[in-house]
Formats: C-alpha cells, structure tokens, sequence
C-alpha cells in the first residue's frame, strides 16, 4: 500500500509535497490537539485523509465528526472502543523487558479483539531507530499478528519532510520484520 502518515506542525504543504515526490497515493495528517483548525488542502496526485490522535475515550466521540480516522495508542481500553480505527505504538512500552519475555504490547486477548472488530495496527518507523530494545518488540507483534491475520500498516509518523521515507523503503521495513 502506498499510504503514510505524517504528524504536521504547521507545514502541511511541504508534507504534502515530499509526499507527492517520493510517490504516495494516499496521505493521512495525523493532529494530536483537537482545537487546532485543520487546513483542508488539495491536491491532483494524491487522495488526502484527516485523523486525530485520542488520548482518552472522551476526546473520541468529538474527534469523529471532524476527522475522517481517529487513531488511539495500543491499549486495552482502545480495543474495545467502535470508532477507532488504528492502533499505534503498541511496542513503545517504558517499563523494561522480562528476563526470557519481552513486554511488547501486544498479546493473544488483543490480537483476537482486533481481528474481531476489524482494527488495523500501525507500526511506527520513526521509533524503530530509537533503542536497542523497538525492533526485536516490533518483530514480536509482527508475529502476532500475522499468527492472528490482522491488519497491518507501517507508517514513518514524520513531523517534517525529510523524515518521510518512500514507499520502497517502507516495504523493505516490513520485510524485515517479517509482515510481508
């Protein structure tokens, strides 16, 4: 698939133009403040999809009349929830890994809740070169997930242009960690 999501900060036109250039069909603006007023943009070569970020279950039922996707951090809580879509950062835990398991974030209670209520989980590509610990956890829900046929998607998550990799470079990502 040829789709990425990007966070803007004010420079939704330079996004969208990287985005033009390396390839993408299809661009996702992630907003993470609900008051912040989204420039609609247009553009020929690309289809533009507006999403908003929750971060508890109240911001939810706002978000939805004004954004085409919502997206909610990989919590149980979210699992459950009808209107969220996408599920990211599932391997970004703080507490450290068990001596023989790792606390990747997803489980098999998860992973079943998202293949029933057709839930996609996004990977992030930007927090694949953060530590030593992301991409073995990464590798782990990757597993998960295709043991479960869940839906996937790896995003770079970039808050500006040159964070944006191509859509080559993303699918050699997920060849790595075995999603395709």
């Amino acid at each position: 698939m040829n789709i990425d999501i990007v966070m803007p900060e004010n420079n939704e036109a330079e996004l969208l133009e990287t985005g033009e250039k390396l390839g993408f069909k299809e661009l996702i603006f992630l907003y993470d403040d609900i008051k912040k007023q989204v420039p609609k943009l247009v553009s020929k070569k690309l289809k533009i999809h507006y999403a908003f970020l929750a971060k508890n279950k109240q911001e939810v039922d706002k978000a939805k009349r004004r954004y085409d996707y919502i997206f909610a951090s990989a919590q149980r809580g979210f699992f459950e929830h009808k209107k969220i879509k996408y599920l990211i950062n599932a391997e970004s835990s703080e507490k450290i890994d068990f001596l023989y398991q790792r606390r990747a974030g997803l489980d098999d209670i998860m992973c079943r809740i998202a293949k029933e209520k057709n839930k996609i989980i996004v990977f992030n590509l930007g927090l694949a070169k953060e530590d030593r610990y992301t991409l073995p956890r990464m590798m782990q829900n990757a597993k998960l997930c295709r043991k479960y046929k869940i839906k996937t998607l790896i995003a770079t998550l970039a808050t500006n242009p040159l964070e944006m990799r191509a859509p080559k470079d993303i699918g050699g990502f997920a060849r790595i960690i075995k999603l395709m």
